[in-house]
């Protein structure tokens, strides 16, 4: 059974009602622009980990370049569809709903996201049961000031096997937690119920960029002794490259450099978008072990020679690491490339989103019938 089997997004974004049937371990998400393929990411981000708030604001930002991102919550309330009906006041409120099945603690993913005006109260302990994370810097707040919030909700359902393990007859199918949350107050993570997530992790277009995230990923791969097949990787690019070292030449704040054979120990950034992809993607499927790993736009920075032999080692390691991958694409050479690279039955599935009024349709081709019409046929099946 695959960590996730089958999925419906009622409601996220502009998505209403799209199921994705009989999954695979490798699932390709291709259509025209703004049909949802991005959307779809998002959603499994957050029913992967449906009571942090963290997850929730990060997958937000996600679209956006840091340095222009809109505040937390002009961002976070456009993954909740609103109810207009419902909101006299003309405070935006929105709700989500995913659910699914397979080999994972949740049934059901439900959000709410009210906004509101009010004064913060900085003297209240909101802390006891969480770690608090800060993903902004703090500012001074004057605490007479009215300020705009938002009363976020979060709601699971674990599987009735769960319910039953926790041998309370009374005890509630879903379990709830609401977040009030300030624009620069530092949010709170929840811990509590972190045995029944996914370990998930998006590569977006452009997160390779990151370097210090990069650094991070390093260190914890090179413990995991996994940093002689993240080199096998980038090779594909780059077969003068020997080794990655994490170096603090200054002495101050570390950066990472390739061993190269011609140009000597030269900073990652020297070198092109191409390797810095596939680094990245390495480095996080790494930390992904029996997880999800979502890719927006796979083929980003990476020449159509280099295609098959990247993505052979990406399905390779997925298949090792126990990992499934959904990953979008506007390319048909990445289509085929993957397509090749896939040589297991029901290891890859595509999925063709399609609007269809106020709906989201998923037209679904297994790998055999999505070799047929490539290999044998030719047909185009992106739009």
């Amino acid at each position: 059974m695959r960590n996730i089997d089958n999925l419906t997004i009622h409601r996220f974004r502009g998505l209403r009602d799209l199921t994705l049937e009989d999954l695979g371990q490798i699932n390709l998400l291709v259509g025209v622009n703004n049909s949802g393929k991005t959307s779809v990411l998002e959603a499994i981000s957050t029913y992967c980990n449906p009571l942090d708030p963290l997850e929730w604001i990060n997958t937000a930002w996600r679209r956006e370049i840091k340095f222009s991102r809109k505040s937390k919550l002009e961002s976070l309330k456009w993954l909740f569809p609103q109810n207009s009906e419902n909101n006299p006041d003309d405070f935006y409120q929105g709700e989500t709903f995913v659910s699914g099945s397979g080999n994972f603690g949740v049934v059901e993913s439900k959000a709410t996201y009210e906004e509101f005006e009010g004064i913060w109260d900085t003297t209240e302990n909101i802390n006891e049961e969480y770690d608090q994370e800060s993903l902004i810097d703090e500012i001074d707040i004057d605490n007479n000031e009215i300020r705009c919030g938002a009363d976020l909700k979060l709601t699971f359902t674990p599987p009735e096997k769960i319910i039953e393990l926790l041998k309370d007859e009374n005890k509630d199918l879903s379990i709830s937690k609401k977040f009030k949350i300030w624009e620069n107050q530092p949010l709170t993570t929840l811990n509590e119920y972190k045995s029944y997530w996914l370990l998930v992790d998006t590569v977006t277009p452009f997160s390779h960029r990151i370097e210090q995230l990069q650094i991070k990923l390093l260190t914890g791969a090179t413990f995991q002794g996994f940093k002689e097949d993240v080199l096998e990787l980038i090779s594909i690019m780059d077969s003068e490259i020997i080794d990655l070292e994490i170096l603090s030449p200054t002495g101050k704040t570390p950066r990472l450099y390739i061993n190269h054979k011609t140009l000597g120990i030269a900073p990652l950034s020297a070198f092109g978008d191409g390797v810095r992809r596939l680094l990245f993607m390495a480095l996080t499927i790494a930390k992904l072990k029996d997880g999800i790993l979502l890719i927006d736009e796979l083929e980003t920075a990476i020449h159509t020679e280099a295609l098959l032999p990247s993505f052979s080692w990406l399905v390779k390691w997925c298949r090792k690491m126990n990992v499934q991958l959904f990953a979008t694409t506007h390319s048909l050479e990445t289509v085929d490339a993957i397509l090749a690279a896939s040589e297991s039955e029901n290891d890859l599935v595509l999925y063709r989103l399609e609007q269809q009024n106020t709906q989201t349709q998923a037209v679904r081709l297994d790998q055999e019938r999505l070799g047929r019409l490539r290999e044998e046929l030719g047909q185009e099946v992106r739009w």
